[in-house]
């Protein structure tokens, strides 16, 4: 009887252990599946926040767009046109397209843009595609419509009517560009070109290589007088259109501050308040104390480089202050460009 009870017990103790191990290696896993879940909704609420836009940005954006859509379409429609002038790129080809066939030129724009959205998608890729296709389809859809609207806006001077087409028609592609958007014109086209044929040549000897191209073939529709203010309003419009993407805009500062070790407020005021982010470098001396400093940098606009200043000068901050005016500055930042914007001169 006792080796009966205690072979029940051993018994009971061991399916009791089982069960407790069993038990740990569930929690162990479910805190595992925890984890893994957790991370990976981070991820995913990292991924989103980076791409969420608030309805007023998107509101802003669209405006944007359809802002730029119509300088170009009034540029082309109204001032172009009725003064006797042609431009290349698209415009021209489309123009030389209705020459010998009679189809309005907007239609034949709408096709080729179409066209080369299809070959981005496939050659470039999805990001360079999904950069061109609202545009693709809402800018030629205002260039038809306004095509139709009577309305002339001639000048006595066609070199006057040349500068007020290109400024207009260089805001209206600049403005897009600054928003990472793109018409999917000859400068796309350029891109395929570049990856597909040319890989080693710089991209803006292809643009222009192209545009001379598109020259020649408008050759044979239009006169050497339109050729010529074509090609100078081209140099008038890309000066427009560069300045609206890299020049207007939020001038940006370098401000390098150097302080000494009690700067956590300043960084807390630039990182959660002003929200920009800060380099900091902890190993800078005083050349004349050759005590330890704190070196801090910041790039910001007009309105946060104020901000900045006029906390520290409240806070009675020891602090020596470098501010340096920027040309141009790439980064994730809504004020700042990206890597892929080019700028064609």
């Amino acid at each position: 009887m006792r080796e009966a009870d205690r072979s029940r017990t051993e018994t009971s103790k061991t399916e009791m252990s089982k069960t407790e191990t069993s038990k740990a290696e569930t929690s162990k896993d479910r805190a595992g599946d925890g984890k893994t879940s957790a991370a990976q909704r981070d991820g995913a609420e990292k991924k989103t926040a980076v791409f969420r836009k608030s309805p007023q940005e998107i509101i802003k954006q669209a405006c944007m767009l359809i802002a730029g859509c119509l300088c170009c379409s009034i540029s082309t429609n109204w001032i172009l046109i009725p003064n006797g002038l042609a431009a290349p790129g698209i415009t021209g080809i489309s123009l030389t397209v209705e020459h010998f066939t009679g189809i309005n030129y907007s239609f034949v724009y709408y096709a080729i843009t179409i066209l080369i959205l299809i070959t981005t998608w496939f050659t470039l890729g999805k990001k360079d595609a999904s950069n061109i296709v609202i545009l693709s389809i809402l800018y030629p859809a205002v260039l038809s419509v306004l095509s139709f609207v009577d309305i002339q806006i001639v000048f006595e001077d066609k070199l006057i009517a040349l500068a007020v087409f290109g400024v207009i028609y260089g805001v209206g592609i600049g403005i897009p560009y600054r928003i990472g958007f793109s018409y999917g014109g000859d400068d796309t086209v350029a891109k395929i070109l570049k990856k597909c044929v040319w890989k080693s040549i710089e991209l803006k000897k292809i643009y222009y290589f192209e545009e001379v191209l598109i020259i020649l073939f408008m050759a044979t529709a239009f006169d050497l007088d339109t050729l010529a203010y074509a090609f100078a309003g081209q140099l008038i419009y890309v000066n427009a259109m560069n300045y609206v993407v890299f020049n207007l805009g939020p001038k940006l500062y370098d401000m390098q501050i150097i302080g000494d070790q009690k700067m956590e407020e300043v960084e807390d005021f630039i990182i959660n308040t002003i929200h920009k982010s800060v380099t900091i470098y902890h190993d800078a001396v005083g050349g004349y104390s050759r005590e330890p400093k704190v070196q801090m940098s910041c790039v910001c606009n007009s309105k946060e480089y104020i901000q900045l200043r006029e906390f520290i000068k409240k806070g009675s901050y020891n602090c020596f202050i470098k501010v340096i005016p920027l040309v141009h500055v790439f980064g994730q930042n809504r004020d700042f460009h990206r890597l892929d914007d080019e700028n064609i001169e």
